[in-house]
């Protein structure tokens, strides 16, 4: 696409003239017998704002208007009228079903082509992410608030779900999927020209392949078998999920995180080693309250005779 051609002609006419941008009157809402929900993603001072506007039926939770404001580049008023349009007449619950590949299907001038050139995808991911936090916040849900770049402004777990979502494989897709990395380039991974940072995109990467990996693997085991049968293989990637489902957000969130080092029968009771990394190395805690939380989860999840020791 040359900087003429860029964008589609849907594209370009909801960039030019938005049919759900801006804000919902009070006399809108009364006519609707609806209530405003507000919520803003973002921050101009990360080059990327989504406000969003919701006029809610509080019966059902019906999304029954929904407009928005929108800071950044053009190709976000487009994917956000778009999303917009999609949520009306949804509940707010059915509004985080909305998906990459229904929202940019719907921006499409020919079936065939998309509508995005690969460098801006992260327009459509952050129109979605915006709805998803939006959700969690109208239902009292705890939203996770640390982003690990100065560019985007979606969070470690966001992230995380976007590289599993859409199957990224290295920094540069991580970078046209979440606009993370895109100028803020100390936050891929540790330089000597950059101030050090708690988190870097190339862990939670590396992070995330490895929790793929464990899911798979863990598939491998039949679901009724005992932990103490499975094999070693198995037995490593079932407590890595059951890790990934507890505790270890909040290690990473901290600017550490563990590895399962090996696992030992002795006697009735199943010995699990690991090892801390990042923060979590040099931590007070790592050999009392965090280590207890490892090991509760591991016991409630995996198996009550596991006992976890820090190597």
């Amino acid at each position: 696409m040359t900087a003429q051609t860029r964008y589609g002609n849907k594209m370009q006419m909801l960039i030019d003239a938005p049919k759900n941008c801006g804000t919902i009157s009070p006399q809108e809402l009364e006519e609707l017998g609806a209530e405003l929900f507000v919520y803003e993603y973002g921050s101009e001072e990360i080059g990327e704002k989504i406000t969003l506007y919701w006029a809610i039926e509080k019966d059902e939770d019906v999304i029954v208007m929904a407009r928005f404001t929108h800071f950044g580049s053009p190709a976000g008023v487009a994917a956000n009228d778009m999303a917009a349009l999609l949520c009306r007449n949804k509940t707010v619950e059915k509004a985080v079903e909305l998906n990459y590949k229904g929202l940019e299907y719907f921006l499409r001038d020919n079936p065939n082509l998309p509508a995005l050139p690969d460098d801006e995808r992260y327009n459509i991911v952050l129109a979605l992410d915006a709805i998803k936090q939006a959700a969690k916040s109208y239902l009292g849900e705890n939203t996770e608030s640390q982003c690990p770049c100065h560019d985007t402004p979606m969070n470690i777990e966001s992230i995380k779900e976007a590289i599993k979502e859409y199957d990224i494989k290295n920094l540069k897709e991580l970078t046209q999927y979440t606009k993370a990395g895109i100028y803020d380039q100390a936050c891929l991974a540790p330089s000597k020209l950059f101030e050090e940072r708690k988190v870097y995109l190339q862990d939670i990467l590396k992070e995330t392949h490895d929790e793929i990996e464990a899911e798979r693997l863990a598939k491998m085991a039949p679901l009724d078998t005992p932990f103490a049968q499975m094999n070693l293989e198995q037995q490593i990637a079932t407590l890595n999920k059951a890790i990934d489902d507890s505790v270890r957000q909040y290690l990473v969130m901290d600017g550490g995180n563990m590895e399962i080092l090996d696992v030992k029968q002795n006697g009735q009771q199943i010995d699990v080693y690991i090892r801390y990394v990042g923060a979590c190395s040099g931590c007070a805690s790592s050999t009392t309250g965090t280590l207890f939380a490892i090991e509760s989860a591991l016991k409630e999840k995996v198996d009550e005779n596991i006992r976890v020791l820090s190597v």
